[in-house]
C-alpha cells in the first residue's frame, strides 16, 4: 500500500507539476494489451480522512488518470470517474465538474450515493488523460465519516487493434 501511495504522489506531481498533500489514498490498476501492444494504467488518488472543513463544507482533493505505455498509436484515451459518499438531510455531494453533483433530501438516514460519471478524453494521439479537482459535501455535518471514495476507469483504443481496453481503480 505504501508503494501505491508513493507512486500516486509521484504521478500526481509528474502530471500536474503540483505538490500534493502528504496524506493520501491511492490505487493503480494495469491491463496488458494483446500482441505486445503495451499497457493501460488506471490511477485514482484522493486526500484521506474526513476531508478539510471550511465553513459549512467538507472537501477532499482528487486526481484521476489513464496512462498508456507502449509504442502503438493511440486513437483515443479516456479517464472517467465518479465519487461516492454517504450523506443525509438534503446534503449535496459535488465532484467539481459541471453537473457533477447529487443531492439527497430524504430525512436523517444515511444513504450511500454516487455522483454522475464524468470523463476527459483525448483523441489527438496523446498517451494519457487526466483530471484533478475536489469533492465537496455541503453541509459538511451531513457526511458520514469514512465513506468518501473516487472510482476511475481508464479506456484506450490503439490503431492496430480492434479491441477497446479498460481497467478500473478506486481510492
Amino acid at each position: 500500500m505504501k508503494k501505491r501511495i508513493i507512486a500516486a504522489a509521484v504521478l500526481a506531481v509528474a502530471l500536474t507539476g503540483t505538490a500534493i498533500p502528504a496524506y493520501a489514498s491511492a490505487d493503480s490498476s494495469k491491463v496488458t494489451l494483446s500482441g505486445g501492444g503495451g499497457t493501460l494504467t488506471s490511477n485514482a488518488w484522493r486526500t484521506t480522512g474526513d476531508g478539510t472543513v471550511s465553513g459549512n463544507t467538507r472537501k477532499w482533493e482528487y486526481q484521476v488518470s489513464a496512462v498508456y505505455s507502449g509504442s502503438k498509436k493511440v486513437t483515443r484515451i479516456r479517464t472517467s470517474w465518479h465519487g461516492g459518499a454517504a450523506i443525509r438531510n438534503g446534503a449535496s455531494f459535488d465532484i467539481g465538474v459541471s453537473t457533477g453533483g447529487i443531492s439527497y433530501g430524504q430525512g436523517s438516514s444515511w444513504v450511500q450515493v454516487n455522483t454522475p460519471e464524468k470523463y476527459w478524453e483525448n483523441t489527438n494521439g496523446a498517451k494519457s488523460s487526466d483530471y484533478r479537482s475536489n469533492m465537496i459535501v455541503t453541509p459538511g455535518k451531513d457526511y458520514r465519516g469514512g465513506t468518501i471514495s473516487i472510482v476511475n476507469t481508464a479506456v484506450v483504443k490503439v490503431s492496430s487493434d480492434t479491441r477497446v481496453y479498460q481497467i478500473s481503480a478506486g481510492a
